[in-house]
């Protein structure tokens, strides 16, 4: 796969992680309902494959204490999701600046 087009499947894969996780909070907010099962399984998956969010809630943990999601109340749950897509975000945001940058 082309540098290029790799770059594309990312920001389109960060596009649709931040979706994912932005329809969560909304429907937590507007109904007060989480999938809790859901909302912790997109939370754990993404700490696999993305190194830098990885690294950046533990360094958050380490700053606010650790909790086990499955004991964890819904406001902590989205409160984490929220972090996420914040950081989801900035990546995002990092890479579309870089492509206007590069031409």
């Amino acid at each position: 796969m082309g540098n290029s087009i790799k770059r594309e499947y990312d920001k389109l894969s960060l596009a649709k992680d931040i979706a994912d996780r932005e329809n969560i909070v909304y429907q937590f907010q507007m109904t007060g309902f989480l999938d809790r099962n859901n909302a912790i399984e997109k939370i754990k998956s993404i700490q696999f494959t993305d190194i830098e969010l990885a690294t950046a809630t533990v360094a958050k943990q380490v700053q606010f204490g650790s909790v086990d999601l499955h004991q964890a109340d819904d406001n902590l749950i989205i409160a984490n999701m929220q972090f996420q897509i914040d950081f989801l975000k900035a990546k995002l945001a990092k890479l579309e600046l870089e492509d206007k940058e590069n031409g």
